[in-house]
């Protein structure tokens, strides 16, 4: 669901607050201008216990929400999880169906400060089947186009 940050303009939320962990997608930024295709988006992870976040660089979203949709396809069998990883390695993603419903496993890598190691945080969505895979996905083709969506 994308909804409207004061600070962040659109902001794509996965997952429900009330329910543990979820991700906040920020507004993507083209650092090189609009020429060039690397795309920066900023990914945090917040829930009661946790509020970490850090900067996901992609080639144009690296087939993000095309991952994402072709989760939705019902016909499609899983023989091994499908995987999805940013073109820089910050945010990996895996699915597993069960039960009619969709596991996503997010995966972000932090870097740290220079006088800091490396982090990595690992939480898991569940998604209601096919048709909210498709939301999703949609939600992330808008978040990607700079277009903006009937926000909540």
């Amino acid at each position: 669901m994308i909804i409207r940050d004061v600070g962040r303009g659109q902001v794509l939320r996965v997952g429900d607050p009330g329910q543990g962990v979820y991700l906040l997608f920020s507004t993507p930024i083209r650092p090189y201008g609009d020429a060039d295709s690397v795309l920066d988006i900023t990914v945090q992870a917040k829930g009661a216990w946790v509020d970490v976040s850090d900067l996901v660089r992609t080639l144009d979203g690296d087939g993000l929400a095309e991952f994402l949709s072709s989760l939705a396809d019902e016909s499609s069998s899983w023989s091994e999880a499908p995987t999805w990883q940013s073109s820089e390695g910050q945010l990996k993603i895996s699915a597993q169906r069960s039960g009619g419903r969709i596991a996503l496993t997010w995966g972000i890598w932090g870097k740290g400060a220079e006088s800091q190691s490396a982090w990595y945080f690992e939480t898991v969505t569940s998604h209601k089947g096919e048709h909210e895979m498709r939301g999703v996905s949609e939600a992330f083709h808008v978040l990607f186009s700079g277009k903006s969506e009937r926000v909540a």
